[in-house]
């Protein structure tokens, strides 16, 4: 089964204009849904805004133009912008594809399109064009479906908690909707485990 890489795709609306590409951020976290926009991971696992990017869409480094420009200013973790670094396929900064070479804004329509996710969560490429971001990027890394699942399971904990409060009074219900938040908590805490990348010991 193909899962679409997001849930809801970023939109730009920051109006403000700022001479500091920096005082954006906040405007960028909130527009971008509080994802990667490259990848989609949500901030809230990793620190939130203090951690997070922002990225040059067309690198400040080759367009210092667009240093302050907020519709080329990207919300993004720190592994994708690591990774995009200033690669640019071209020395125009509205081309930004050349024989499936480059990148898409992930605030453009046809991005929901160069991505999946399998049944694992795990990111897919589409086509030549995705397959290059996608290993440019390292969207293969375990981390994004750590997170995607973390997150996942986090909002079905959310749906069931309230249910048990509901239905306390009949046994055989509550009794199922316990087995099954137990089970999601306890697959909760492995991908935490995975992502902090050590198990927390008593003693």
């Amino acid at each position: 089964m193909m899962i679409k890489l997001r849930d809801k795709a970023p939109v730009r609306t920051c109006t403000k204009v700022y001479s500091n590409y920096r005082s954006y951020k906040h405007y960028l976290r909130s527009d971008f849904n509080n994802r990667c926009g490259y990848c989609d991971d949500y901030d809230g696992w990793t620190g939130g805004e203090v951690t997070y990017h922002i990225d040059h869409f067309a690198p400040k480094s080759k367009f210092s133009s667009l240093e302050n420009d907020y519709s080329n200013l990207v919300y993004a973790c720190s592994f994708c912008n690591r990774f995009k670094s200033d690669d640019w396929p071209s020395d125009s900064q509205k081309i930004s594809v050349v024989n499936n070479v480059g990148f898409i804004d992930p605030c453009h329509s046809s991005y929901e399109n160069l991505f999946f996710r399998d049944n694992y969560g795990n990111i897919k490429p589409t086509n030549e064009l995705a397959q290059y971001m996608y290993k440019k990027l390292q969207l293969f890394l375990s981390r994004h479906r750590i997170v995607w699942n973390l997150t996942r399971i986090k909002l079905q904990l959310d749906n069931i908690r309230p249910l048990l409060k509901e239905h306390g009074h009949d046994n055989e219900k509550y009794k199922r909707i316990q087995d099954m938040y137990v089970t999601l908590s306890l697959e909760f805490h492995d991908y935490l485990d995975y992502l902090l990348g050590e198990k927390i010991k008593n003693g």
